[in-house]
């Protein structure tokens, strides 16, 4: 990618909404890319309402994941036994010993 700096604001917008649609596609660290890549120009006073959109609905998108896959984690991890048969239907490796 170009330098953030050399790219004119309809780049930086066009940019930041692909990275966001595409992050809908099971992309949740392009979300984090995106903010991480345009973090400087948004907290630029001249950056457009539409850009910061992008980039903070990326965030907060990214957030949501990570919170969503921690506690489907944490869930199969301390009840995996308890489903029985279910659990064993979705698991791609079955532990050893439990």
């Amino acid at each position: 990618m170009p330098q953030v700096d050399k790219m004119s604001t309809e780049e930086h917008i066009s940019i930041s909404r692909k990275m966001f649609y595409g992050g809908f596609a099971f992309l949740p660290f392009l979300w984090l890319v995106n903010y991480m890549y345009f973090f400087k120009l948004i907290h630029k006073p001249n950056a457009p309402a539409e850009f910061k959109k992008y980039v903070y609905l990326s965030l907060g998108g990214c957030i949501v994941w990570f919170i969503l896959l921690t506690t489907w984690y944490i869930l199969y991890v301390t009840q995996r036994i308890s489903w029985g048969e279910m659990a064993d239907i979705i698991t791609v490796i079955i532990p050893k010993g439990v």
